[in-house]
């Protein structure tokens, strides 16, 4: 016998742009740990966006073992505290003596450094070096805040289009 129309039921339905902030309620409500773990990788993805920019913000010394050490630090990790976060800067290396793994220098860049130092035998001269907070200029900037965002929405976008993506999110666990 051949099907015709009336055999067959068709439903369809179009979701408003609220569905997604429902599922990721429920995501929140079912399972906190997942949701956790989702904004964290939306929030580091989002980090990571800044790096490229800041970089590119960052002063080059003229240092003898290693120019450009400071805008080569420059990383996105995972915040310690108050998670989901990420922190996006220079990061401070181990030792002043010619490793290559971060700036030590960084807060003098960043912050400046005053016209005077305490020392034992009472305040000293020295040469005021004006602040260059690169960090804050290139964060504050919307373009690379619009960039961010994106991102992080991109990165939950695919946990719901991505079942590979899903399923790790969903199953990952801490020991």
């Amino acid at each position: 016998m051949a099907a015709n129309s009336l055999d067959r039921l068709t439903i369809s339905f179009n979701v408003d742009s609220n569905y997604k902030a429902l599922q990721l309620g429920f995501l929140e409500g079912a399972n906190p740990g997942a949701y956790k773990r989702l904004l964290s990788i939306a929030t580091l993805n989002a980090a990571r966006t800044m790096v490229k920019p800041m970089r590119a913000e960052a002063p080059v010394g003229k240092t003898t073992k290693s120019p450009g050490r400071l805008r080569k630090s420059v990383t996105a990790r995972r915040a310690r505290f108050g998670t989901p976060a990420a922190v996006v800067g220079p990061r401070a290396g181990r030792s002043r003596d010619g490793g290559s793994g971060g700036a030590w220098y960084r807060w003098f860049v960043t912050s400046g450094i005053s016209g005077v130092r305490q020392t034992k035998n009472g305040a000293k001269a020295v040469k005021a070096v004006p602040a260059n907070p690169f960090v804050t200029r290139v964060s504050k900037n919307e373009a690379h805040q619009k960039t961010a965002m994106e991102a992080m929405a991109k990165t939950v976008e695919s946990f719901f289009n991505n079942d590979a993506f899903r399923r790790t999110i969903l199953r990952f666990k801490r020991r």
